[in-house]
């Protein structure tokens, strides 16, 4: 087994308040867009060398061909033949936030994507995250083991975020402290570690659902400001409910970080979904489910509460593709 990747991006998790609000000032970096990764290839996994949750490699010059490398020949007598477009089955629409299924029709060689990352499993599944200042076009090759390539240009429908904005916020929950600084980068580098990890679950291929009902009081992607000041960017669904109400998983997974009174955050709880896919929750009260369990789509797994930085009950709902910040409400269904 070889698989290529490169994690280079610094994760932030901070916290919401007004049931809606969330951010510090280290948010609105905390996310680069995609296109800002350096290029990378991949390789299928393996399935009987595969750790149950290997973090990715770093990719080495050797390891991991540039983009241009990867890219097929100019057109002439030993042009590469071109693939079939429906060897490459895609399930989703191309926008900022937005995560794509995919599926290959044969075995990947290799794989130019500038700025992105897959886990391509033995069936040929992968997923495809576009970040929330993805550009107007991404374009991706694949080489089959046959030698066949296949070119995609995705256009990217571009989204526009609406500012929310709050007034007569206390102080501190605006301006952080050194001592609280201190805690939150210590916090980031632990949920830094646990989303550069992956498992071979395709939990992904379901469904999702809404964790709990509620109604929607903030959004993804919502630039904030707070008291005047920037706050940063929203990263989550926040989901006005009662304190107590159940969090269930949006879809099957394993429960890979459950923790209490993280800075900002409160009680936190993360599910891996397969391939680099997680769901976090924060400003939980306490958690009906503990790392390494199984948990089956609709159990509960939380309770909603008031923890971390917040004058509301609600549930923050954020979504990942290893560093790649996806909008939740694009993955689910009308159900809520």
């Amino acid at each position: 087994m070889r698989i290529t990747a490169l994690l280079a991006c610094t994760l932030t998790l901070t916290a919401c308040e007004r049931g809606g609000p969330s951010g510090s000032p280290a948010d609105s970096s905390a996310a680069p867009p995609a296109s800002m990764a350096p290029p990378v290839a991949w390789t299928a996994p393996t399935a009987s060398t595969e750790p149950a949750a290997a973090a990715a490699p770093t990719a080495s010059a050797s390891a991991a061909p540039s983009a241009a490398s990867a890219e097929p020949p100019d057109a002439g007598t030993d042009a590469a033949p071109v693939a079939d477009p429906s060897r490459l089955t895609l399930d989703g629409r191309a926008t900022q936030g937005a995560l794509l299924r995919a599926k290959l029709d044969g075995k990947l060689g290799k794989m130019a994507f500038p700025g992105h990352r897959a886990i391509v499993s033995d069936e040929g599944d992968f997923l495809i995250a576009f970040g929330r200042n993805a550009p107007k076009q991404e374009k991706m090759t694949i080489t089959f083991e046959d030698g066949q390539v296949l070119e995609r240009v995705f256009d990217v429908e571009q989204r526009t975020f609406e500012t929310d904005k709050i007034d007569n916020l206390p102080k501190d929950m605006v301006e952080l402290d050194m001592p609280t600084r201190v805690k939150l980068t210590q916090a980031e580098q632990k949920l830094d570690a646990v989303r550069k990890k992956y498992t071979k679950k395709t939990c992904f291929k379901e469904s999702f659902i809404w964790p709990s009902k509620g109604k929607v009081t903030s959004r993804y992607g919502q630039p904030r400001l707070l008291n005047g000041t920037d706050g940063g960017i929203h990263w989550g669904v926040d989901i006005a409910v009662p304190t107590g109400t159940p969090v269930r998983a949006p879809a099957c997974g394993t429960v890979v970080f459950a923790e209490k009174n993280l800075p900002l955050s409160g009680d936190t709880l993360i599910i891996d979904h397969g391939q680099g896919l997680t769901s976090t929750f924060i400003h939980l009260q306490g958690f009906a489910a503990k790392v390494g369990d199984e948990v089956k789509q609709g159990q509960t797994v939380a309770r909603v509460g008031m923890t971390g930085r917040t004058n509301g009950a609600h549930l923050d709902w954020r979504m990942n593709f290893f560093e790649v910040r996806i909008d939740p409400e694009l993955l689910v269904t009308n159900e809520k």
